[in-house]
């Protein structure tokens, strides 16, 4: 045959040198290889491939799968009889570059004590059940017209991408993730429980047990790889336990997906409007949950700030303990003595500080939009229950928090739940940051009350 390609090496090769017939290795053919597909491979498989064709081997993982490629195309040259030697090959016995095994996390296995499920909640988690109300994540209404917002916030919505987007490149190896790669084929997407941003949520299954499968519509945003990053190192009971990210061969027809466990009771924001109100040591428990999440995050080395602290952002498992979720806009405090000075998250339940126009703010704030939290927590007996300031605008919850210093109503609160409760919640959204106490002090405090009950 006329017009097909002959190479003077052989471009199907193992990650240690060139294929022999009968071995039983992982292959790499360069034929149909790409510089995604080639940096997708540990920098040490890339030094071997290149090593084995006598390549400079001190570059980056992207330079050396340059310098392969362009050893592939140097080494073709016309022929008439070596096209189907080639291709005949690729379908017995190539194999795609080698996806690296997610290790077994042994910690996850331990046994623990799961709460008791209280009185009147049904025994099917709302998210499970065939039917179960949904309630949309609440969104602060627009200012009125000719109003200017007082704050810019910064990177916190991602922006759609077109049809002409790139393919994603996403090195797995470089995030730290390698560990963290779930084969496609592992994964099983069965119903849709919930939609939101830029990502559709699903129940599915892997390893034979029921996970919470998220699937990002477009390009991941540099949030989304943020989350993962974070993610990847919480390792905490209060906090959602993040299993691994499946990234597909081609990015732009098949979405790339982040597995996590399934928090199948929904969110707080949800749980608290469909499940009647549970007793007071149940409340308290729920908030300790909360609070002690927090705490985690504010004492790791360095501390992290959640940033967007709301009912939404937390979930609720089978077992109602509550884990905080979705750290797209957490903060990496790398100094003690420094304040963050950017503005993210969602107004009804942020902190005064946030909204001056350079803010400079520490992990208080979270303790500020917690205490908007525990209130919600404690609207749960009411029928028409409320999130903070709702239906108010931006500037006029600017005005009614920043200049009047006002916040939520709480009359009635004391005689329904404890003084203590309501007296906690005061403190901790205090307008001066050093006034408001930190989430340890918190979690304390939550502690003693729950002793005396």
């Amino acid at each position: 045959m006329e017009g097909v390609l002959q190479r003077s090496e052989p471009l199907l090769c193992t990650l240690t040198g060139f294929a022999e017939d009968g071995e039983d290795a992982d292959y790499v053919d360069l034929a149909d290889a790409t510089v995604k597909s080639l940096t997708r491979l540990k920098r040490d498989d890339l030094v071997q491939l290149c090593e084995a064709r006598e390549l400079d081997t001190s570059g980056t993982k992207p330079q050396l799968a340059q310098a392969l490629l362009e050893w592939r195309d140097t080494h073709e040259e016309p022929d008439s009889s070596a096209s189907s030697r080639v291709s005949d090959q690729s379908s017995g016995s190539t194999a795609r570059p080698r996806t690296p095994k997610t290790r077994r996390n042994k910690a996850n296995g331990k046994g623990s004590s799961r709460h008791l499920v209280p009185n009147g909640v049904p025994d099917t988690p709302i998210l499970l059940r065939s039917q179960h109300v949904h309630n949309q994540q609440p969104d602060t209404p627009p200012m009125s017209h000719g109003m200017t917002p007082l704050i810019t916030v910064e990177n916190a919505t991602p922006q759609p991408s077109g049809h002409g987007e790139p393919e994603l490149d996403l090195d797995l190896e470089v995030l730290g993730l390698e560990e963290k790669e779930i084969p496609p084929e592992k994964l099983t997407k069965m119903e849709k429980i919930g939609s939101g941003g830029f990502k559709d949520v699903f129940v599915g299954k892997y390893r034979g047990r029921k996970v919470a499968i998220a699937e990002i519509r477009g390009q991941l945003s540099q949030m989304d790889i943020k989350e993962l990053t974070l993610l990847r190192d919480f390792d905490h009971p209060n906090i959602v336990r993040f299993l691994g990210v499946s990234v597909p061969e081609n990015t732009r027809e098949t979405p790339v997906v982040i597995v996590s466990e399934l928090c199948a009771n929904g969110d707080l924001y949800d749980y608290i409007r469909n499940v009647p109100p549970p007793p007071l040591k149940k409340v308290v428990t729920i908030m300790m949950d909360i609070a002690n999440g927090l705490r985690y995050l504010h004492e790791r080395k360095p501390a992290v700030i959640h940033r967007d602290c709301k009912s939404s952002n937390i979930l609720i498992t089978t077992a109602v303990r509550a884990k905080i979720a979705d750290f797209g806009l957490a903060k990496v405090k790398q100094s003690t003595r420094s304040m963050i000075r950017s503005v993210v998250g969602t107004v009804n339940w942020q902190a005064p500080e946030l909204w001056h126009p350079h803010p400079k703010y520490d992990y208080k704030v979270d303790v500020f939009s917690c205490a908007m939290v525990f209130w919600e927590i404690l609207q749960w007996h009411n029928p028409n229950k409320k999130y903070p300031w709702e239906g108010m605008n931006e500037h006029a919850i600017y005005e009614a928090v920043g200049t009047k210093r006002l916040r939520p109503a709480t009359s009635g609160l004391r005689k329904q739940w404890t003084p203590a409760l309501v007296d906690l919640v005061e403190r901790m959204w205090q307008h001066d940051a050093a006034d408001r106490p930190s989430m340890p002090e918190v979690h304390t405090e939550l502690h003693r009350i729950l002793a005396q009950l």
